[in-house]
């Protein structure tokens, strides 16, 4: 069955620090929903500002007169009564929005904390109404009370924020927004990091445009901000106009032509619209002005690397390898770079480097692992991949060492160790992976009946889950089961009409087993519109072509599903139509190009001896 599958690639992970941003919180939260403690904990912003208020009171009780000054003065009602009034009823406001708070009534509980922020000039309970508002989405009672907050505290870069994001969400006249936004802007001394920040801000709104909207008004408030440009042209990336985001790109570097997240934003952009060589040259240029920006030229040596230009982007490599000194951050970079591009030795000696350094350790031992694995230098593969700690990659490292326990003759040993990550993860979401892994090692060893046992058991925990009827599906083509194959796919179908590979391998077996050829028709050609760039399902669908007679269609699909993925089935199929229309020297150049690759595939070697015996 035609399955094959393309690996995702690492993706470098950059981290942001703080530093003394006035706005930094904005990064780290969005304006919904925000959890309050106090409905859980007990009314802690009342206790304070009653104890203010006692304090206020205690004071006014020592500076007030004494009986016999009161007696000559016509005072009609002591200060003192007035404070005490005044702190009943603004502690009967707070009682009564934590007690409503609490029993989920939001409507009651925002307005009586708004009506506490009227009476006292604590701006933590403006603080506290403002946000219960925003978090149950009253925005006009979020609008009076953020209003509220400022007039108390109008240096408040929070409360400006959070007051523009109100205007935003509620659809209060764009300008209302955006002049709050420029407020923030125009407080700080790093306008740059602020707009920034609100590029963050914006990004996050499902209203796209009205986002764009936002940022263009920046732009044109801020021109000589290179911020203002950035963000204008980062959002516009994301929606995918290339055009646009250059002019902004353009605009940014004429305030900071070195730049370099803008360059590599250009050239990135230069190379999307099919002017590569452009790309390379300005990035060159700017790396005579600046040789020593490691980001800029980590970014080059992934230009030349995506053109196919592999000297050139390992000179590089070399050059930031023996100027990165101890770079823990570089290191990293340039070994996940080299092992993109396939540049195995480079990259094991950049990431031995990275190990050394003690930083990034678990990606160090992983990509390690990964690279003697491919070299199937089992035994060092397992010492690396249990080295890695708990975090992203602890649990396909340690499924990993498990298949290679099985892989390398201790299956027992291997199962076991899948078993016990049962324990591990509580999240039963996880537990069909392991499922899937054990049935995995079995078949390997060739225990396919086996296999099929751990995923009827695996079902019988969660029923009709998609991976375990998948996996089930192809471990029955492999012991001739043809009605579960069937059956399980169709099952599969019935839950997920739109899963491509369910679809392409029920398309595949019909057409493999030269049955209901209309029927594979119509589930590969679905699964080829949800998935055009699959190799394997146009693999699929050019032998259907094949099987129909449509001998130029099967070419076509199998040339182009072989140009992504030189795969040695792929090769079988292409092989077999281009020696039925007589091309029967490139059949076998073909069949002797991936013999190199897949000396034991089965597939390729029963069409050649088919073929040409």
């Amino acid at each position: 069955m035609s399955r094959a599958n393309r690996g995702s690639k690492p993706a470098r992970v950059e981290c942001h620090k703080s530093g003394s941003d006035p706005l930094f919180h904005l990064r780290h939260r969005m304006i919904v929903p925000i959890m309050f403690i106090g409905f859980i904990a007990g009314p802690f912003v009342s206790s304070s500002v009653f104890a203010q208020d006692a304090a206020a009171q205690k004071k006014t009780q020592a500076d007030a007169p004494s009986q016999d000054q009161q007696a000559n003065t016509q005072t009609p009602i002591p200060l003192t009564e007035e404070l005490h009034d005044k702190r009943a009823q603004l502690m009967y406001e707070l009682m009564i929005a934590e007690l409503a708070g609490r029993r989920g009534h939001m409507n009651v509980a925002t307005q009586r904390y708004l009506d506490a922020a009227n009476r006292t000039d604590d701006a933590r309970v403006a603080d506290r109404a403002t946000k219960m508002a925003v978090w149950s989405q009253q925005w006009d009672l979020a609008r009076l009370a953020a209003g509220r907050w400022l007039e108390i505290d109008p240096e408040s870069a929070e409360a400006r924020e959070i007051f523009a994001q109100i205007l935003l969400q509620s659809g209060q006249p764009e300008g209302e927004a955006l002049d709050e936004f420029a407020k923030l802007v125009e407080g700080s001394d790093e306008p740059d990091v602020v707009l920034r920040d609100i590029y963050i801000l914006l990004a996050r709104e499902q209203d796209t445009p009205a986002a764009l909207a936002m940022l263009r008004g920046l732009q044109s408030r801020f021109p000589k901000q290179f911020e203002a440009h950035m963000g204008v042209a980062r959002l516009l990336y994301q929606m995918n106009d290339r055009d646009a985001t250059l002019i902004a790109l353009n605009q940014a570097l004429k305030l900071e032509p070195e730049n370099g997240e803008a360059l590599l934003s250009k050239a990135q952009i230069l190379s999307d619209i099919g002017r590569p060589a452009e790309a390379i040259d300005e990035i060159a240029d700017a790396l005579k002005v600046n040789p020593d920006d490691v980001d800029l030229r980590i970014g080059y040596a992934r230009l030349l690397s995506n053109m196919g230009q592999y000297a050139q982007a390992n000179d590089e490599l070399k050059y930031l390898y023996e100027t990165a000194g101890d770079d823990s951050d570089v290191l990293l970079s340039i070994g996940l770079l080299a092992l993109d591009t396939k540049r195995t030795d480079e990259a094991q000696r950049y990431l031995e480097a990275l190990r050394e350094t003690g930083d990034h350790r678990n990606q160090a031992y992983y990509y390690l692992a990964r690279i003697d694995d491919q070299k199937q230098a089992f035994e060092s593969a397992i010492r690396n991949y249990e080295q890695v700690g708990e975090g992203d990659l602890y649990l396909s490292a340690q499924l990993r060492s498990a298949e290679l326990y099985a892989a390398s003759g201790e299956l027992e040993t291997g199962i076991e160790r899948v078993r016990s990550l049962s324990s591990l993860l509580p999240d039963p979401a996880m537990q069909p992976i392991l499922i899937t892994t054990e049935s995995r090692m079995l078949q390997d060893v060739d225990r396919d009946e086996d296999a099929i046992e751990v995923l009827s058991g695996g079902l019988e925990k969660f029923p009709d889950n998609g991976d375990l009827l998948y996996a089930r599906a192809l471990a029955s083509e492999r012991v001739g089961d043809k009605d579960s194959l069937i059956a399980d796919l169709n099952t599969l179908i019935a839950a997920e009409p739109n899963n491509a590979n369910a679809l392409n391998a029920l398309g595949y077996f019909l057409a493999e087993d030269n049955q209901r050829l209309d029927e594979a028709q119509i589930y590969l050609e679905k699964a080829l519109s949800l998935q055009p760039d699959d190799p394997a399902i146009m693999d699929s669908l050019g032998w259907l072509r094949f099987k129909q007679g449509d001998y130029d269609a099967a070419k076509r699909l199998l040339e182009q599903a072989y140009e992504l993925l030189p795969d040695a089935e792929i090769a079988a199929h292409l092989g077999e139509v281009l020696w039925v229309v007589g091309n029967k020297s490139e059949a076998r150049s073909i069949w002797d190009k991936a013999l190199l690759d897949a000396p034991d595939h089965v597939k390729l070697i029963d069409t050649m001896e088919r073929l040409n015996p």
